[in-house]
């Protein structure tokens, strides 16, 4: 009989999570924390460094999977549709009805930051998205 895989440790003041699941927790806990601001709460500086940290970690693990078993995506790996291109502030701004200067204060109220000057992550475009039609 296999023992099941642990899907956290924590050792001497320290968490280990595997790859596969921090985007997910990423999702919830940016969803929670978005409320959590809305009634004028504050994060603290080492909870939004261990965030960025899951964020960070969750996409690349999102981008570096192949579905080949190959360690790292390839050009043949990815097809034609399976991309998700990055977001302009132009386009977000459209969306929403709003300028530029909106959208990254509505992102900064939100603990969200830009991939690159001018350019969103699709999943953080979306969220912005839903803020603004909830609001």
């Amino acid at each position: 009989m296999t023992t099941p895989r642990r899907p956290a440790v924590i050792e001497a003041g320290g968490v280990f999570l595997p790859a596969e699941v921090c985007h997910p927790l990423w999702l919830v806990l940016r969803q929670h924390l978005a409320g959590h601001r809305a009634d004028g709460g504050q994060v603290r500086p080492e909870v939004a460094a261990a965030l960025d940290a899951l964020r960070a970690a969750g996409l690349n693990h999102l981008t570096a999977a192949s579905p080949n078993g190959r360690p790292a995506r390839t050009s043949a790996d990815i097809g034609a549709g399976s991309t998700r291109a990055l977001v302009t502030t132009e386009e977000l701004g459209g969306r929403l009805g709003v300028t530029g200067r909106h959208i990254r204060r509505l992102a900064a109220q939100h603990g969200l930051t830009a991939a690159a000057r001018g350019l969103w992550h699709p999943d953080d475009a979306a969220y912005l998205a839903r803020l603004r039609k909830d609001s």
